[in-house]
């Protein structure tokens, strides 16, 4: 069971588990994503872990790490919502499984805290040759990106729905940014990231309690109480659809479709939210992949994710432009169809297991157990793995799609069938039935889905409700 502890400048979380002979600790800086920063911060990963004042080069540093039984350094970023996250990380041998007792874990402890608070300093910045040798890889990787058109889409994609939100900012940065870092510059925004960063460090392996002391003695950051926001829901700056078309001389087209979905990680839909991006597009089981791929052989690949931390949802597509709309026409169908209600016991049961198996599978790898925990911990979501899971196989069908009842009527000789939707007030925000947040839809969503409840795709609902004798009627 994972154990905090409160400590100068950081939370400390371990997690004791002896299924690795390895430990494992990652260090998390958090901050809020701004594109001012980001390359900033994107190229402070490759400097951090570069050299220190005692080891004060790449080469010194790699070989100290291989007199520690062959023990790995590692950085990199990430964004998560509203969060610009650098995570540093270093797995070594416990001590348990060496024929001597070798200190490793205090070994590797000093040589984070040289990382940060004797980093290679010369004339009030970091190393020129060493920032010079990291400005040319991280530009060579920004390159990459963009040749890499599955890359290079998405984050079009991110940038065009995302403009002027954290959703359409990089995480890697920009390359056009890069010639005005100095390494004095970057220095000064280092020590700014020490003095100001939301920082947890997370600690895998066959440990105990007894090891907190040596992170007291051993690693100390000045004191904050500064918490960032991560997670939220987006909302889209743009009205309707907005359609971005980029030619290129390329084999094979790339489709994106960006979808906002009044949830994310935080709200009590992120359950039914995460099961329903199952059945749609998250699996090789979905039906974007059986129906849109397999049976009507449109497109290369298909899938559809769900970007917790943002509050949106992705489907990606492979495809030849020619196909083009009757892709994009076929997968609205399909999410039209689950929005419906038109989901079978089976599917939700596949789409279960998967998850099942998917989320039980990282309880055997030492980096998902920490990120599912930092996770919940930025968050502030109280509940164990276990607890997540649960309500995970608790989601039923009512909670994906459309609502159906059938209401008695005693004395009445007419039978009155009930549909209902998750969306519907006169007011676009209110607290749903059975649920504790507040939620905000968009104006007129009420009045639209009145219209859409007896739409067909020939003629109108109402029409073949009348012949058979029935009235309807829709209102919020």
């Amino acid at each position: 069971m994972k154990k905090t502890y409160c400590m100068n400048g950081y939370t400390l979380h371990l997690i004791p588990t002896d299924k690795f002979k390895t430990t494992t600790i990652s260090l998390r800086l958090q901050r809020p994503l701004t594109k001012e920063e980001t390359t900033l911060r994107s190229l402070l990963t490759f400097v951090l872990i570069s050299a220190t004042q005692s080891l004060p080069s790449t080469q010194l540093l790699s070989q100290r790490l291989e007199e520690n039984y062959g023990a790995s350094l590692s950085a990199h970023i990430v964004s998560k919502g509203q969060s610009h996250i650098m995570n540093v990380t270093t797995s070594f041998v416990n001590d348990l499984y060496l024929p001597q007792k070798e200190n490793l874990l205090e070994k590797q402890l000093h040589l984070l805290n040289d990382l940060f608070f004797n980093p290679l300093i010369k004339d009030e910045g970091f190393d020129r040759d060493i920032v010079d040798t990291k400005k040319k890889e991280l530009r060579e990787r920004l390159q990459a990106n963009k040749d890499d058109k599955f890359s290079y889409s998405l984050d079009k994609l991110f940038e065009y729905m995302g403009q002027n939100q954290p959703l359409g900012i990089s995480s890697t940065g920009y390359e056009e940014d890069l010639d005005s870092i100095t390494p004095e510059s970057l220095y000064q925004y280092f020590l700014k990231c020490i003095e100001e960063d939301e920082k947890h460090i997370y600690v895998v392996g066959d440990i105990d309690e007894s090891i907190v002391n040596l992170f007291q003695t051993c690693l100390v950051f000045p004191n904050h109480d500064k918490h960032y926001l991560s997670a939220y829901t987006f909302e889209s700056n743009h009205d309707g659809v907005s359609e971005f078309i980029e030619k290129q001389d390329v084999t094979q087209s790339k489709l994106n479709l960006g979808y906002t979905i009044n949830c994310d990680f935080t709200n009590e839909k992120h359950y039914a939210m995460t099961v329903f991006n199952a059945i749609f597009g998250g699996f090789s089981q979905s039906r974007l992949f059986k129906v849109v791929r397999e049976t009507h052989s449109l497109c290369y690949y298909v899938s559809s994710s769900y970007a917790a931390f943002s509050g949106v949802m992705i489907v990606n597509a492979g495809i030849n432009a020619k196909n083009y709309e009757k892709t994009k026409s076929l997968i609205e169908e399909q999410l039209q169809d689950i929005q419906s209600g038109h989901i079978t016991d089976e599917e939700i049961e596949i789409a279960k297991i998967l998850l099942y198996n998917s989320l039980k599978k990282t309880e055997d790898e030492a980096s998902s157990m920490m990120t599912l925990a930092y996770n919940r911990d930025i968050t502030n979501r109280k509940e164990s793995h276990e607890e997540y899971i649960q309500k995970i196989l608790n989601v039923s069908k009512e909670d994906i799609g459309l609502k159906v009842y059938l209401l008695p009527k005693y004395n009445f000789s007419k039978t009155y069938g009930l549909f209902t939707t998750c969306f519907g007030s006169v007011d676009t925000t209110f607290v749903p039935l059975g649920q504790n947040e507040m939620v905000k839809v968009p104006d007129g969503i009420a009045h639209f889905l009145e219209h859409k409840m007896f739409e067909m795709k020939e003629g109108d609902a109402s029409d073949e409700f009348a012949k058979l004798g029935a009235n309807t009627n829709a209102f919020t």
